[in-house]
């Protein structure tokens, strides 16, 4: 069987290019230079150098016109539903040519997700002749046939922030505002039946993802923090924060996180080309001569999108300090690879991308506690278990915890 990343490897344009000078000195770079950096041309040597050295894989073109909206793989992992600002497209990663089409369907309204492997659902807007004030509807297409099919949602159902596979085939979860109320309702896309699965989770959800395989839904809430919740039994698992969005992994021992990260400067971002502590100094007093020239209410600085993950029976959590984005999800043909939307590397931003990566060795890394590249303990973090229940107080690996939800506890070996 073919490896993952070996199938997907003619996604990339070129081979892995290694570092390549400039041919400048770049500790002698001037303030100017150094803002025109951040809205440069595209460099591909240098994402592709940071993707290899992080462990990660682009599906397109580094410095390609990749405005993506949404993204979606499907179960195999051999389809990729990508979005662009009008348009939805499949791509067949599995295919020397890597054929992509175009979606025959309206623009989509909203996040897709895939009922089998060859069934995708979106989101889009009524039909044409629709009066005023008609609900959206859920485009069905069989990518391989191609056909579409349409299901009808009700009158004053909202838009759809989050979608994901239901409980049962032919069902899926929306995030949606609906009989004033936004929490996760199930559409049946069979019969068009709209319900209200999980009436224990609590009101004015900001994201939704859920795990079949392990029946748990994790909801962003007030913006701080995300909830884990067993559908089984109505149990909060656990609670993180900070955190705007969290997916359970299907063998549910980790859960990924996004929030926002540490600020850094939009004039002045630096990836693996680290200058001198002189040139760095002289280089930060001229941003600061240069900021305070600035208007009051012009923005200096921008939060990075970040990832961090945590091990759900007590909530250690680790955080990625090299690599920055948004939207994960797990790639479910390989156990412990994910995928999410580039923002970019080591504090530097660049077009985004989507990103397939294999977490194996960062995982276990973290259970022998080893260091790995670009991954620290997030001690800055908080976790309450079951219903907000303290956890496990001894540490039977001699390891110390810091603050609220600090404590270890062994966990599974990761696969």
């Amino acid at each position: 069987m073919t490896h993952p990343l070996a199938k997907l490897g003619a996604l990339i344009v070129a081979a892995w290019l290694g570092l390549v000078g400039c041919g400048a000195d770049p500790t002698q770079q001037t303030l100017s230079q150094n803002v025109g950096a951040a809205f440069a041309p595209c460099n591909d040597s240098e994402i592709k150098y940071l993707a290899r050295k992080h462990n990660f894989m682009l599906s397109f073109r580094p410095c390609a016109n990749n405005n993506f909206e949404q993204y979606a793989w499907s179960p195999d992992g051999r389809l990729l539903y990508f979005q662009l600002v009008l348009t939805a497209y499949v791509m067949d990663a599995e295919a020397d040519t890597k054929n992509t089409s175009a979606l025959p369907i309206s623009t989509p309204l909203g996040p897709a997700t895939w009922l089998t492997a060859t069934r995708v659902a979106v989101p889009v807007g009524p039909p044409a002749e629709s009066e005023p004030g008609t609900p959206p509807r859920l485009a069905l297409v069989e990518v391989r046939q191609p056909s579409t099919f349409y299901v009808d949602l009700p009158l004053g159902f909202g838009d759809i922030e989050e979608l994901s596979r239901g409980r049962a085939p032919g069902e899926v979860l929306a995030l949606a505002t609906w009989k004033g109320k936004q929490t996760v309702w199930a559409i049946d896309t069979n019969t068009g039946d709209v319900t209200e699965p999980f009436p224990f989770l609590p009101g004015k959800l900001e994201s939704m993802t859920f795990t079949p395989q392990q029946g748990a839904i994790a909801v962003g809430v007030g913006g701080k923090e995300v909830q884990l919740w067993s559908t089984q039994d109505g149990v909060r698992v656990g609670t993180f924060a900070p955190a705007l969005r969290g997916s359970l992994h299907p063998d549910g021992v980790w859960m990924m996180l996004e929030h926002l990260g540490e600020p850094v400067s939009i004039f002045y971002q630096r990836s693996w080309d680290e200058l001198s502590e002189q040139a760095r100094e002289r280089e930060l007093r001229r941003l600061q001569r240069f900021e305070e020239n600035l208007p009051e209410q012009f923005p200096r600085e921008v939060q990075p999108p970040t990832l961090s993950y945590a091990r759900v029976t007590d909530g250690k959590r680790f955080l990625l300090d090299s690599v920055f984005g948004k939207d994960f999800a797990w790639y479910e043909p390989t156990p412990h690879f994910g995928a999410f939307v580039l923002w970019g590397f080591e504090g530097k931003q660049y077009k985004r991308n989507v990103m397939l990566g294999n977490f194996t060795d960062r995982l276990r890394a973290v259970e022998k506690g080893r260091e790995f590249l670009g991954v620290r303990e997030f001690t800055e973090a908080t976790f309450t278990g079951p219903d907000g229940a303290a956890p496990p107080a001894e540490v039977p690996n001699g390891g110390k915890g810091k603050g609220k939800g600090k404590a270890k506890a062994e966990a599974p070996p990761t696969e």
